[in-house]
């Protein structure tokens, strides 16, 4: 199951990332790069549940990017990487006027396109394997 939700919202991701034109509008393609990140985040912590014990009675919120860091060294970077850039999303979400390059705008595509690649690893690597059938004697 939890293999399946991550495959699920790993394809969601994929579909973000697809929404991308190459000669779109700078934000618009930092908005859809980054929500494709956020997704494919979001598969990693399907891959990894909290524990079962709660910290406290009340859960603080905490962003995708701040439980990716908690998932494993590897998956430091990438939470760093994006949650800079968390702040230009909420900003261009809202409608809020955010000064782009073409340069930050392609970089946060690569990246983001390099983080489904891995996160796309990792879901295939929790996938179990399907059982050989025997050949069956005719």
């Amino acid at each position: 199951m939890v293999g399946t939700t991550a495959a699920q919202l790993l394809r969601r991701a994929q579909r973000e990332l697809g929404q991308i034109q190459s000669d779109g509008d700078l934000h618009t393609t930092f908005l859809h790069a980054h929500m494709a990140a956020l997704r494919a985040g979001a598969a990693v912590l399907a891959l990894h549940p909290a524990g079962s014990a709660p910290r406290s009675r009340r859960r603080q919120v905490r962003s995708v990017w701040e439980q990716l860091g908690e998932c494993g060294p590897e998956w430091m970077p990438w939470a760093a990487y994006f949650a800079q850039g968390a702040a230009v999303r909420a900003a261009i979400e809202t409608g809020r006027q955010v000064e782009l390059t073409r340069q930050q705008a392609d970089e946060v595509v690569a990246t983001a396109t390099d983080f489904l690649a891995r996160v796309s690893e990792a879901v295939r690597e929790s996938q179990p394997a399907m059982p050989v059938m025997p050949a069956l004697a005719s």
